[in-house]
């Protein structure tokens, strides 16, 4: 188990280290670098930049895009982000189901009066347009994979993303323009429903592959796009469910990132995030950055607020380049026909499984001697839970409990759950048996086998007592008790009982329909005075003489 763990924690610092360090090369900075910008790493987005950027390793929303495209899996929603009316940034990420989802994000990037190093007081200006091109699954589409928990909890993503335009204007010297492009990978690993760890590789593609890997000028210069590597981690120590401590309505998320660069120095990010009443929430990190000469470490905040469908976030942080701290907002906006977990429509929410119904204590095909069985569990907010056609009431940390009465044989219990006028069906069968009791306990090893077949056969009607009664084995059966059985046995229609048979069984007898057929076939007879004594024991003679008639040997 701890040689696994390592192995998942050691592989992708292996994978990075290579596509950082082994790696030809690329072309030198030419112009972007000598001022610290690079168009293709887009930090933005006010719920990261408030948690000081460290949102690899989380990467549970739309801004999964452009930090870690693992996380792309589990998000959903748009999200428009200003930092000024020239700096929009406008993500959406679309489930597609099956544990996948498509994202499209593009951003414009406007850098005003950078101090060049000539000393002589000229500044640049730059503009950038990209777009992302993203994809993210957890694999799970693959048949083979779907019911593997481990590829429940790993997303993978991949970016393409374009240089559309770079535009840069120098003091005393011509505009020039640039495009380019580039990829990034991105896994996410929940380990667990409290902690994540993350790997985003950016820039990797090797410089003129396709094309690719590079900032082309319209002055015929080439210059390399730097790669960067992040680990990172994520983990809910307060929250609801799962976490280590357990407080209502309320959740502290920490997370931390590595950014790690081929000749440049690394860097470190830290952030955190309280949430309140699911609605309310702060956040502060710590940010490093790198900036002309050396790095900048600053102290990050933010705040937002989540209604049903949307929400808006603030955060302020230091833009390095410049060094001006600056104020962001972003608007967010969730469909409500867009469905992240899309395995609802086929699979059934499984045992204490993460699920849009988080937990149920159903399975399928139970077996029980009870003539009741106790249905709990908790869904996600909004959700309504219906058992067999009856609402279940939802508690306010989102809990279910009802008792379903079952009968002998099958029972059938159908669980619905609604959502903003959705509504999938799961039904799970549950078999009741009859318990029965050997009276002799010296014989139980020898009569355990057939009191499983007598429990069968009880199960299944052919044996019938009444719902308060025990049957046990070995205390004899009654001459009524054997009629019911014969018939039962052997599927005959029970006649309608008009007149009294005997002394002791009049018509209305419960027992009245199955002695009449019995004693109509001659398989049981009357007494001599005229009795048929139902609750008699069947003597050893009589139970012969009816084994010999089915050809039965004892």
């Amino acid at each position: 188990m701890k040689s696994h763990l390592i192995f998942k924690i050691i592989f992708p610092s292996l994978v990075i280290f290579n596509l950082l360090f082994v790696i030809p090369a690329m072309p030198v900075y030419a112009q972007l670098g000598e001022l610290g910008i690079n168009p293709l790493q887009v930090e933005i987005g006010s719920r990261p930049l408030g948690m000081g950027g460290a949102f690899a390793g989380l990467a549970d929303d739309m801004n999964a895009i452009l930090y870690n495209p693992g996380g792309l899996a589990w998000a959903k929603g748009i999200s428009l982000t200003l930092k000024n009316f020239e700096d929009i940034t406008a993500v959406q990420a679309y489930p597609t189901g099956f544990g996948s989802s498509l994202g499209l994000a593009v951003s414009a990037n406007r850098i005003s009066d950078i101090p060049l190093r000539t000393g002589t007081g000229e500044v640049a200006n730059s503009s950038s347009d990209v777009i992302f091109l993203s994809y993210g699954t957890k694999l799970t589409f693959i048949p083979a994979l779907y019911k593997n928990p481990f590829f429940q909890r790993l997303g993978l993503g991949m970016n393409i993303k374009g240089l559309m335009g770079q535009t840069l204007r120098r003091t005393n010297q011509r505009d020039i323009s640039a495009t380019g492009w580039d990829v990034d990978l991105g896994v996410l690993w929940k380990g667990e429903e409290w902690w994540s760890a993350g790997v985003s590789l950016q820039n990797i593609l090797p410089a003129e592959t396709l094309g690719g890997g590079i900032i082309k000028w319209d002055s015929g210069e080439e210059e390399g796009i730097p790669a960067v590597g992040k680990l990172a981690a994520s983990a809910r120590v307060i929250g609801d469910i799962g976490s280590p401590i357990f407080m209502e309505g309320r959740e502290l998320l920490l997370a931390g990132e590595l950014n790690l660069f081929r000749s440049r120095s690394m860097l470190l990010r830290l952030g955190g995030e309280w949430n309140f009443g699911k609605r309310y929430y702060i956040r502060t990190g710590f940010m490093q950055q790198h900036k002309t000469k050396g790095i900048s470490s600053d102290i990050n905040f933010g705040i937002g607020i989540r209604l049903e469908r949307w929400g808006i976030d603030l955060a302020s942080y230091r833009e390095p380049i410049q060094d001006q701290r600056w104020l962001v907002v972003s608007f967010l906006y969730f469909p409500k026909e867009w469905i992240v977990i899309r395995e609802l429509d086929i699979e059934k929410p499984a045992v204490m499984i993460e699920k849009p119904i988080e937990m149920i204590s159903l399975a399928d095909n139970i077996v029980t001697y009870d003539d009741k069985i106790e249905v709990f569990g908790k869904v996600k907010p909004g959700v309504d839970v219906y058992i067999n056609g009856l609402r279940a009431h939802v508690a306010p940390d989102n809990s279910f409990r009802v008792v379903v009465p079952l009968r002998l044989e099958k029972n059938l219990i159908v669980v619905e759950a609604r959502y903003n006028g959705e509504k999938k069906v799961w039904k799970y069968k549950v078999l009741r048996k009859a318990r029965v009791k050997i009276a002799d306990q010296e014989k139980v090893k020898d009569l355990e086998k057939k009191r499983e077949a007598v429990e069968s056969l009880v199960t299944m009607g052919v044996i019938e007592i009444t719902p308060e009664a025990e049957f046990v084995m070995e205390a004899g059966v009654t001459r009524g008790e054997l009629a019911s059985w014969l018939v039962r046995a052997a599927e005959m229609k029970l006649p309608e009982v008009k007149k009294d048979l005997f002394v002791d069984v009049p018509r209305d007898h419960p027992l009245a329909p199955y002695i009449k057929v019995v004693t109509d076939l001659k398989l049981l007879r009357p007494f001599p005075d005229g009795t048929f004594r139902p609750g008699a024991i069947v003597s050893k003679e009589e139970g012969e003489a009816i084994f010999a008639k089915f050809g039965v040997a004892r």
